[in-house]
């Protein structure tokens, strides 16, 4: 997925999420660092979804991953925590940095919303440096998500749809049964194979047309 001007990712995400979902999600937490021309902007958001937008002159993408419910409330524990005890002062040492911040906005803790901005170089105190150190796991998990695999969890799948394989080719949805678990039939080779919901992202790079 490419991004468009002025970082539209949020719209992009909320177009992806099911039109039966109750409520839009919001941000959890979010960081844009800035540095040598190139804007990298991480955000959690409370459906679970992690997105990663990198801009610069040669770069204009958007990541995105879906951190299993626990995984999830894993970090969204640790962050209210550390947010609780970030202080005052979460910014121990700032150093200058010419045509370079990163910025912090929290969406939990007890100042929420509350931005944080200060050099790359600076230090942080320890509960700052925690969600710092929790944002580059996230950001990480969607860096090295599959291409499509947020599309592919998202796919409500029936029979007649049609799928690019990761492998090369394409199939379409013979069957769909009750535990998520679809059944591809390739028509040029007749083969069909099995797949277990959790596995979708792994085998189908994107969906190529939807039955009618």
């Amino acid at each position: 997925m490419r991004l468009r001007a002025g970082f539209v990712f949020i719209t992009l995400l909320f177009v992806a999420i099911p039109a039966t979902q109750a409520q839009a999600p919001t941000p959890v937490v979010e960081r844009i660092s800035s540095q040598f021309g190139r804007t990298t902007r991480v955000t959690l958001f409370s459906n679970h979804v992690v997105v990663v937008a990198v801009r610069s002159e040669t770069e204009d993408f958007v990541h995105q991953a879906t951190l299993a419910f626990d995984e999830y409330m894993v970090y969204l524990q640790a962050m209210e925590r550390a947010a609780g005890e970030i202080g005052n002062e979460p910014v121990t040492s700032d150093v200058e940095s010419r045509d370079a911040f990163t910025e912090l906005t929290l969406h939990l803790g007890p100042d929420a919303p509350r931005t944080i901005r200060y050099s790359p170089l600076a230090s942080l105190n320890l509960p700052a440096a925690r969600i710092a150190s929790m944002i580059d796991d996230i950001q990480n998990r969607a860096l090295s998500a599959l291409p499509g695999e947020f599309e592919i969890k998202q796919w409500q799948p029936v029979v007649g749809d049609w799928v690019e394989l990761r492998q090369g080719g394409e199939a379409f949805v013979s069957a769909v049964n009750d535990d998520g678990t679809i059944v591809l039939m390739q028509p040029e080779s007749s083969v069909s194979s099995t797949v277990a919901m959790e596995n979708r992202s792994e085998v189908i790079l994107k969906v190529l047309e939807r039955a009618p």
